[in-house]
């Protein structure tokens, strides 16, 4: 119990940090635009944007905890009996890890399956070792022939991508699709005693330091509010909508300047898609671009369109 405690504060107050430095980062870090943003922002919105944004966190942290501890325990045990590392992984249930692969398997983009492949089939070949056998058929098949055969079967699909990647210089997308499948049959066994600590507790805290910084930047650069143009006497306004009542929307605009705008002056509006961005990565899998998911393949979405060019700021009516 006590090593959850230390933890149980920190639950609820990171999420409402992340909030608070969302708002004072669209109020580009003025007082009284942040307050007027915490009087309108729905905090349903706020989380709800939370949660798809951050929703890839939970299978890594479940996997990677999950393994780490695994490996240490098969390792070295006696160091494991009193590691923190160790007992966290311990508790957390195997149907835990079955949803995490699965919530991985779609929210992750395709260039890091591998990499959820690797971390499943660690998983499975160290727990085979830690219960059933060290030693042995069981062994054998999990931490080294599964491997291999998966490596092969990853290798023939991602192949082609993996030349792709070579010849654009995408040096990071050849890394993500080529290492794990190769690394996969060193992480089902354990490592040297006299190195397992440091093999599992270094990659640990580096994650868990890393963790909260990529998690931030991540939040802080997802939309919160509707971005809209409208058309006014004056020209084109861009921005994310604040609030709307009977006479007045109010507007943030891109340069966290707040606009009061009279309905009766706004000629017309248009929704904006400013979450929308070119792919970084021009490399595909089978025509599937490695920057997408599997659940932005299988959930509805809208056909692209022309952008409006009121979003660009250009007027369109006379």
């Amino acid at each position: 119990m006590t090593d959850r405690q230390w933890l149980l504060p920190l639950l609820p107050a990171f999420p409402l940090v992340l909030l608070v430095l969302r708002l004072w980062y669209l109020s580009r870090q003025n007082l009284e635009t942040m307050l007027l943003l915490v009087q309108y922002v729905s905090p349903l919105g706020l989380l709800s944007t939370l949660t798809i944004a951050l929703l890839w966190v939970f299978p890594a942290t479940i996997l990677l905890t999950r393994a780490l501890g695994a490996l240490l325990l098969v390792s070295d045990p006696h160091r494991a009996a009193r590691s923190r590392l160790a007992r966290v992984a311990g508790r957390i249930p195997d149907w835990v890890v079955v949803v995490a692969v699965v919530v991985g398997a779609l929210t992750w983009q395709l260039r890091f399956l591998p990499t959820l492949v690797m971390a499943t089939l660690s998983i499975l070949g160290l727990v085979i070792r830690q219960r059933v056998a060290n030693v042995g058929a069981y062994a054998a098949a999990t931490g080294v022939v599964l491997p291999f055969v998966v490596a092969l079967l990853e290798y023939t699909s991602f192949g082609p991508a993996i030349v792709d990647a070579i010849r654009e210089g995408e040096a990071v997308t050849v890394l993500l699709l080529a290492l794990p499948p190769a690394a996969t049959p060193l992480l089902t066994g354990p490592v040297p005693a006299r190195a397992a600590q440091a093999v599992t507790h270094w990659p640990a805290g580096c994650a868990a330091f890393a963790a909260p910084f990529l998690i931030g930047v991540i939040f802080l650069r997802a939309p919160i509010l509707p971005t809209v143009a409208m058309e006014v006497d004056d020209g084109v306004l861009v921005g994310s909508v604040i609030t709307v009542d009977d006479r007045m929307t109010t507007v943030i605009d891109t340069g966290g300047a707040v606009r009061f705008v009279l309905n009766d002056h706004v000629r017309s509006k248009t929704l904006c898609d400013a979450g929308d961005r070119p792919p970084a990565s021009r490399v595909t899998v089978h025509g599937w671009s490695v920057e997408r998911t599997a659940l932005s393949w299988i959930a509805p979405a809208r056909r692209p369109a022309a952008i409006d060019p009121r979003c660009e700021g250009r007027a369109t009516s006379r």
